[in-house]
């Protein structure tokens, strides 16, 4: 009976198995459990009815009615507390129900196995069928041995084993008629009915599992399509996710080894974006994947929907490569089906057997088709969204481009910001911005390139071809897209000049400024080939186009800032030059501005002679360059060809010296100064064509641009301007020069005269007291013809007096004389009078003189005055001067001291930072001393510890900055005392200046002094002028009046016989008269002749 009941447990086990067959899916969990349930409840209900069968067989057979009840009792306890039943009935209880027994069991599967919803169960229920039996059998045959024969029941129990063991050919001995042959009978019966049960279980079985594992099948593709379909996937990356959960998904469902998303790449190689495999099979995904069998036809196949299904890789032929690709990945069998999107093939969807070949159904390959057209909607509902989101994205970041190189301060970062922009959205390897020279050919200018691929910044690449087969097209707007380099046709020459730097695709946009093609943006994918797309290469040329505008504008606002700071340098040079004060400085003031404007490398002023040839009498040059300064140059065609032109005005501009025809000798004058191209421009001045203002490019050609030629062009003319200002002030300095040294002579003349005046008058003042004997100094100019002229008026004086004296003592003696004698005196004082009147007119001369003397000594007195006025006032300026530097002497002194006590205070500080740190070392001392009894105390002094660190690590810093404190106060203390000795030294000159302006002071005070006595020297000289001028005029009267007494001797000499007494009274006052006079020097004084009284 034990037997029968574990049977009857493994068959519940079985109807598990079975009903939960297919059920993989994580899902169907549920049902797997459900089905698992219902199996043990039909055990169960099967057990419970097998015990109460054997229950009423047991009573048919006339058992006791307790001895059941009691067995089912324990029976029902047993299943309900799911354990295993009794063993089985007592011994006398079997034989007596095993026949009904086997009769029931019949009926009984029968009734829990109606339909078709059950077939799963048969085969557990027929396993029991043969359990009970065999344990019936087990039971009869001990009753029988008992009673009867031993051998012939252990026969049949063997039999009963071996069936029970899986041999369904084995059959009783039922030879015998007896019980034990009908007992055998009954068991093949059994056997029969079990074995032909079995075998239609089986069928039918296999039928409907292969049933329900179809619409288990259907079922779980319908839940994973729905799944998939309800995706939110919007991105690149949800698709990745997505293709994860695909490949998981089919890998399951498929029960396959493997199942990968194999996607292409542009030039057709491809890499396995997804993968789900048993980890006992090698890893597909991981690197680039090349499968020589993967040709064109086969892509076009695939596009169109070829779905290739190989049962046994090793049987279909593949090309070797291929072959060995799947024997690396332990393929046996495959299944692909292509995954398109927008009708263009994106990749494949691959499922692999490894285990063995594989024989794939219809189902399978329809599952995998309809996979691969439910990803293909995917990616092109990413793709769309990415496109949508792209342009959203891609507007943003033009509009930031576009705002970044609008808001740039320089050309470069015009660059910088639209290859950076462009590297960003377009996610490539580099760009780059590349400009054109006059010749077509270019520079990379800038560059912006991922890691790991090769730079291309300050490269030189020609194309001899581009000038004839794209300018055109470049200015019409033509955005080159080339997918693969290797594929577009391109020539070696220009596939030369891009392998360097490694490119794969490419894509080229005009950059279109002032007004022609200016140059190339250029991006490389250098990683890969790529397939451009249309939004792509449109943002691209937008972003080219964006680039052209802000450089337009860029130019526009660099002309007017340089028009404005050209107009502002031009107003400088302008106002320099018109304040030049003389023609080199004028000529080096143009240079060096227009060098500085015009930023070229040389500036020269080139003049001409009589012969139109010429020499550089100007230069302003860069470093590195050969100076041009004292070089002639000679252009025997010059006179004849451009004179004309020049003195029109003409400004020659030539961009490249070697390209403007100019002949050899002429080539020849330029080269030596390295000059690459040139802006000549006339200096019309003093009325002619005086020169040429020169401007030299050395470093490379130039194209000289309408606002130089401007700019160059009023430069020279303000030179020319400035050169007549010039030349007029020069001779305006000139006649004031002549002018100022005149009156410098005249004033030396005036001085010279006036020490000669003084000197005459200091010679000639006893003259005034009757001295005629006097002589004045006879020097050259007019205080010697004075001189001269006054000995002559003296000595002429003299001899008259003397004349007189002798005439007088001739009266006297012609008193006694007769009356002819008298007559004769008569004639002498008429000639006396006559040589008098002569001698007055000189007198009356010489008194302008000295009227003249005169009015130049007050001009002199003035002078002398102003100049003591102003020495006082340079008196009254020192003794202010003497009494601010005494106050400055104040300051500094107190300053210094104050600064001294700021020195005092600084050592204070030292000590007070010395002793704060002693108390940081202290204080360190004691965190560590703490620290260590921390340690001792372990863990309860943790928290000490952590106090003791902060307060050691507080005390390193106080001492760090103690530290800095000390090199503070001993640099202040350092300075304090350069500061006090600077103080020192400054007093000291203060006390040296204070003296010298002392001294400057009792200078001045002298040359008051001097002053005041050259005033009054002067007024004495003027008093003496005036008196001399009186006693000249005197001297004129008294003439005079020798003259008429002259002549009214002469009158009355005729009458001096009638009284001789009247005759010697004039004859006395006339010797008093000449008394006054010396006529002698002391030597003659003993010949002089006294009138007899």
């Amino acid at each position: 009976m034990a037997e029968t009941v574990s049977v009857a447990s493994l068959a519940g086990a079985g109807a598990v198995l079975l009903a939960s067959a297919g059920q993989t899916h994580p899902v169907n969990e549920i049902e797997v459990k459900l089905a698992a349930a219902k199996a043990n409840d039909t055990r169960t209900n099967l057990l419970q009815k097998q015990t109460h069968n054997q229950a009423e067989s047991a009573r048919v057979v006339g058992v006791e009615s307790r001895q059941v009840e009691n067995f089912e009792v324990e029976f029902s306890s047993r299943v309900n507390r799911n354990l295993e039943p009794p063993a089985s009935f007592p011994d006398e209880l079997a034989s007596q129900a095993v026949l009904v027994q086997s009769s029931h069991l019949e009926g009984m599967v029968a009734q829990e196995t109606p339909g078709a919803s059950n077939a799963v169960l048969l085969r557990g229920v027929g396993l029991l069928a043969i359990a009970t039996a065999a344990a019936g059998v087990g039971v009869v045959l001990a009753a029988v041995l008992r009673k009867k024969i031993s051998v012939p029941l252990k026969q049949l129990q063997q039999t009963t084993h071996r069936f029970l063991e899986g041999d369904r050919t084995i059959r009783a001995d039922a030879s015998g008629d007896d019980e034990v042959g009908q007992l055998a009978n009954t068991f093949n019966r059994l056997v029969e009915q079990v074995t032909a049960s079995e075998v239609a279980m089986t069928q039918q079985i296999r039928r409907q599992t292969q049933e329900l594992e179809q619409a288990q099948f259907f079922i779980e593709q319908a839940r994973f399509f729905s799944t998939i379909a309800a995706s939110e996937t919007r991105t690149l990356q949800n698709l990745e996710t997505l293709f994860q959960t695909a490949v998981q998904g089919a890998r399951q469902i498929l029960k396959a080894d493997r199942v990968v998303v194999y996607r292409f790449s542009p030039d057709w190689s491809g890499y396995v974006s997804a993968e789900a495999v048993d980890s006992k099979y090698p890893r597909a995904g991981g690197g680039r994947i090349e499968d020589a069998c993967i040709g064109q036809e086969l892509i076009e196949a695939y596009r169109k929907g070829r779905v290739v299904a190989t049962n046994n890789v090793g049987e279909a032929g593949f090309h070797p490569d291929h072959l060995r690709l799947m024997e690396q990945l332990k393929v046996k069998a495959n299944l692909v089906t292509p995954v398109l999107r927008d009708g263009e093939l994106y990749g494949l969807l691959v499922a692999h057997h490894c285990a063995a070949p594989h024989v794939w159904q219809q189902p399978e390959v329809d599952f995998l088709q309809q996979l691969a057209l439910q990803l293909g909607l995917a990616v092109d509902r990413v793709i769309f969204l990415m496109q949508k989101d792209g342009a959203i994205l891609r507007n943003q970041q033009l509009s930031e481009i576009t705002g970044a190189i609008a808001n740039a301060d320089s050309i470069g970062e015009i660059y910088q910001g639209a290859i950076a922009g462009v590297r960003e959205a377009l996610k490539t390897d580099r760009a780059l911005v590349y400009l054109f020279n006059e010749n077509w050919q270019g520079t990379v200018v800038a560059e912006t390139v991922g890691a790991g691929f090769p730079e291309a910044l300050g490269a030189n690449i020609a194309d001899p071809c581009f000038a004839e087969q794209y300018i055109d097209k470049y200015l019409a707007g033509r955005v080159k897209a080339t997918h693969n380099i290797y594929e577009a046709g391109l020539s070696d020459c220009y596939l030369g000049q891009l392998e360097p730097f490694a490119v794969k695709a490419n894509l080229v946009a005009p950059i279109l400024a002032y007004d022609k093609l200016h140059g190339l943006l250029v991006t490389h994918q250098c990683s890969t080939a790529r397939a451009w797309q249309e939004p792509e290469i449109t943002f691209f040329k937008q972003v080219a186009s964006q680039v052209g505008v802000a450089l337009d504008r860029m130019n526009y606002l660099a002309q007017k800032d340089l028009a404005l700071y050209r107009t502002q340098k031009l107003s400088e040079i302008t106002s320099a030059i018109s304040t030049a004060a003389h023609v080199g400085e004028v000529y080096k003031i143009a240079t060096t501005g227009v060098r500085e404007s015009l930023k070229t490398d040389r500036v020269v002023v080139y003049l001409f002679d009589e012969t139109w040839q010429g020499q550089i009498v100007a230069e302003s040059v860069n470093r590195g360059f050969p100076r041009a300064l004292g070089a002639n140059i000679a252009d025997p065609c010059f006179a004849q060809k451009y004179i004309g032109k020049y003195l029109a005005g003409r400004v020659q501009a030539t961009a490249n010296i070697y390209e403007a025809g100019l002949s050899d000798c002429y080539l020849g004058q330029l080269e030596p100064f390295e000059v690459k191209a040139n802006l000549v421009a006339p200096i019309l001045a003093y009325n002619r064509l005086h020169g040429l203002l020169v401007a030299h490019q050395c470093s490379a050609p130039r194209n000289w641009q309408e606002a130089d030629l401007v700019f160059f062009k009023q430069v020279a003319s303000q030179v020319g301007l400035a050169l007549d200002r010039v030349g007029f002030l020069e001779e305006l300095h000139r006649a004031r020069q002549q002018a100022e040294n005149l009156a410098r002579e005249q004033r030396q003349q005036r001085e010279e005269l006036q020490e000669s005046l003084i000197h005459l008058l200091s010679q000639v003042e006893a003259a005034a007291q009757g001295d005629l004997t006097i002589r004045a100094e006879v020097t050259t100019g007019e205080i010697g013809t004075v001189a001269d002229f006054f000995n002559s008026i003296v000595e002429s004086l003299r001899q008259i007096v003397t004349q007189v004296k002798r005439s007088t003592l001739e009266v006297s003696e012609a008193i006694a004389e007769s009356e002819g004698s008298i007559r004769q005196l008569a004639d002498s004082a008429l000639q006396q009078a006559e040589e008098m009147s002569y001698t007055l007119n000189s007198v009356e001369q010489m008194t302008h003189s000295i009227r003249a003397v005169a009015e130049s000594a007050r001009q002199a007195a003035e002078v002398s005055d102003q100049a003591s006025t102003t020495a006082e006032a340079g008196g009254v300026a020192m003794d202010l001067t003497v009494r601010n530097i005494l106050s400055l002497r104040d300051t500094i002194g107190s300053t210094a001291k104050k600064i001294k006590r700021l020195g005092e205070a600084s050592q204070q500080i030292s000590k007070v930072v010395s002793l704060i740190e002693k108390i940081a070392l202290q204080t360190n001392l004691l965190a560590i001393n703490a620290g260590i009894e921390a340690a001792r105390a372990g863990k309860d002094g943790s928290g000490f510890a952590i106090v003791a660190e902060e307060v050691g690590e507080l005390a390193t810093q106080s001492a760090r900055a103690t530290g800095d404190i000390e090199e503070i106060v001993a640099t202040i203390q350092a300075e304090t005392n350069q500061v006090v000795e600077a103080m020192e030294q400054s007093t000291s000159q203060v006390v040296e200046g204070t003296r010298l302006v002392q001294d400057a002071r009792m200078s001045l005070n002298q040359i008051v002094e001097v002053s005041h006595q050259i005033n009054q020297l002067v007024k004495s000289i003027s008093e003496a002028t005036v008196s001399q001028t009186q006693t000249s005029l005197l001297i004129t009267g008294l003439m005079r009046e020798v003259a008429q007494e002259s002549k009214q001797t002469s009158d009355r000499s005729r009458q001096v016989s009638d009284s001789l007494q009247q005759t010697v009274t004039i004859a006395k006052a006339l010797q008093i008269s000449v008394e006054a006079f010396k006529v002698s020097s002391e030597s003659e004084v003993g010949k002089e002749i006294t009138l007899p009284l």
